[in-house]
């Protein structure tokens, strides 16, 4: 599905794939990513990561989910639940922003 909005358009991964193999996969200025990549690199003025960055990313896998039972009141489970597929993973996020912002220094 393609997608417009303003000056932006939206591709589906299919899309995108097909256009690529048709060699469409350039940038707004005509030129490709590998080149698009090569200029920013060679561009001096280009932010830079700083060095040691790769030092600070924390790679891991979450702890696993428990399952429990839970009593919510039925207009707050109705509520949650409106919102699809997924719904309850969205009542742990909100759980776990409201953990994270009384616990600011815990770690999870």
């Amino acid at each position: 599905m393609t997608g417009k909005s303003g000056n932006t358009t939206s591709y589906s991964v299919e899309q995108l794939d097909a256009m690529r193999e048709r060699g469409e996969d350039k940038t707004d200025l005509g030129m490709s990513h590998a080149e698009a990549m090569r200029r920013r690199h060679a561009d001096a003025e280009a932010p830079r990561p700083y060095a040691g960055w790769e030092e600070t990313i924390a790679v891991g896998l979450p702890e696993p989910k428990e399952q429990i039972t839970l009593r919510l009141d039925r207009d707050v489970l109705r509520w949650f639940r409106t919102k699809g597929k997924g719904y309850q993973t969205l009542i742990n996020a909100v759980l776990r922003g409201y953990y994270e912002h009384e616990n600011p220094h815990k770690n999870p």
